[in-house]
């Protein structure tokens, strides 16, 4: 279990389950459609009432327990379950820290403020990102998919020479 192999079939269940979503929505009895929507809630209010009554379960087991909830947290699938029901054991801010120092490159956590996270980007070794924007956003928004929006912005790094005598208001001797 939680094998790659696994990680194609929770993407086509994904998908499957987005489907059939879409085709809810087009359902023309609006009856029928509010009847099936409130079937859907009803069962996701169930499983996540379970989830949580396992995740007490496991907290309350100690240490044992808290080596568990660690795998939860780091498995893909479990861990978008544990966001979904607002039961996962870190914080928006902790998971998108963990998320940027696995990535590539060097991004800076600036803030996360109601969801929407703002990350300073900074170009590696002759001027160039290992990670561009839009990769990093993406990386983020699959890591952790209850941001609400990614910020980049560009680290703007000293391309000219700035002569030692100009810091610090040293007057210059020359003339």
């Amino acid at each position: 279990m939680g094998t790659d192999g696994n990680a194609k079939s929770d993407e086509e269940r994904v998908r499957r389950i987005e489907g059939l979503v879409r085709r809810l929505e087009q359902i023309a009895d609006p009856e029928s459609r509010t009847v099936a929507e409130q079937l859907m809630e009803a069962v996701l209010e169930l499983h996540g009432a379970g989830l949580e009554k396992m995740m007490d379960i496991v907290f309350e087991s100690g240490a044992s327990g808290e080596a568990i909830l660690r795998r939860f947290a780091n498995d893909s699938l479990v861990s978008s379950l544990l966001v979904l029901h607002e039961l996962h054991p870190d914080d928006l801010e902790t998971r998108v820290r963990q998320t940027l120092a696995k990535a590539p490159g060097h991004a800076e956590l600036l803030s996360v403020y109601e969801g929407v996270v703002r990350v300073r980007l900074s170009a590696g070794g002759c001027g160039s990102s290992e990670t561009d924007e839009e990769s990093l956003k993406l990386l983020l928004r699959e890591a952790v998919p209850d941001i609400a929006e990614v910020i980049v912005q560009q680290s703007t790094a000293m391309n000219s020479f700035v002569p030692l005598l100009s810091i610090n208001g040293i007057p210059s001797r020359a003339g």
